[in-house]
C-alpha cells in the first residue's frame, strides 16, 4: 500500500482491508507459535536450562522492540523497503526452527524476532491510508477482530500439529503463513 490514492476506489478499499485483515492474522498466529513453542523447543529438544529459555524468549522480545524502535525512526521509503525485506525474512524464520540446534536457535529468534518488530507496526499503521475517520474505525475494528481470531486459530492449530507430529515439525504448519505475509507485502 503506497498512499491514499491506492484506497480511493470501492474496490481498492475492499483490497486493502482484505490484506491489512490478512497479514494481521497471519503475522499474529505464527508469532504466537514462536512465543509459546520455541520455549518448549529450546526445554526439551535443546536442553536448555529453565534461565536460558527465559533469556532466549527475552532476546526473541527486545529483538522485537529494538526493530520497533528502529522502523519509527527511518523514511517511509525505507520502511516500506524494509517492511518488504522482513516480510520474507519472517516466513524464512518459520522454517530454521525445525532445523535448529543449541546455537543457531539464538540467530533464528532474534532473526524472528526482528522482523516481527518491522512487520507488525506498518500493519497497524496501515489504517492511516484510509481517506476518513469512520471508515479509519472500522478498518481498525477489523484489524483487532483478525488479531482475536489469530489468537484463537493459532494455539488451536498449534495444538492439533503438537498433538500429532514431533515439536520440531509444528513450524511448519505455520510457515504457509509466512508465505501469505511474504507475497502480500509488497502489496
Amino acid at each position: 500500500m503506497r498512499g491514499r490514492e491506492k484506497v480511493s476506489s470501492a474496490a481498492g478499499l475492499a483490497q486493502a482491508v482484505a490484506i491489512i485483515v490478512t497479514l494481521t492474522f497471519s503475522v499474529r498466529a505464527s508469532s504466537n507459535v514462536l512465543q509459546t513453542t520455541v520455549p518448549l523447543l529450546a526445554k526439551f529438544d535443546l536442553t536448555y536450562t529453565q534461565l536460558e529459555v527465559g533469556l532466549l524468549v527475552a532476546t526473541m522480545s527486545a529483538s522485537a522492540l529494538v526493530a520497533a524502535l528502529v522502523n519509527s525512526r527511518v523514511s517511509v521509503t525505507a520502511r516500506r523497503r524494509l517492511f518488504i525485506l522482513f516480510s520474507a525474512l519472517y516466513a524464512l524464520s518459520l522454517f530454521t526452527f525445525t532445523f535448529s540446534n543449541r546455537v543457531s536457535v539464538l540467530a533464528y529468534v532474534s532473526l524472528a524476532g526482528v522482523s516481527y518488530g518491522f512487520i507488525l507496526p506498518n500493519i497497524m499503521t496501515a489504517a492511516q491510508l484510509f481517506p476518513d475517520q469512520r471508515l479509519r474505525e472500522r478498518v481498525i475494528a477489523a484489524y483487532t477482530l483478525a488479531l482475536a481470531i489469530s489468537l484463537i486459530a493459532g494455539p488451536a492449530l498449534e495444538s492439533l500439529a503438537l498433538a500429532h507430529f514431533p515439536l520440531r515439525l509444528s513450524f511448519l504448519f505455520f510457515a504457509p503463513l509466512g508465505i501469505i505475509v511474504a507475497a502480500l507485502s509488497p502489496l
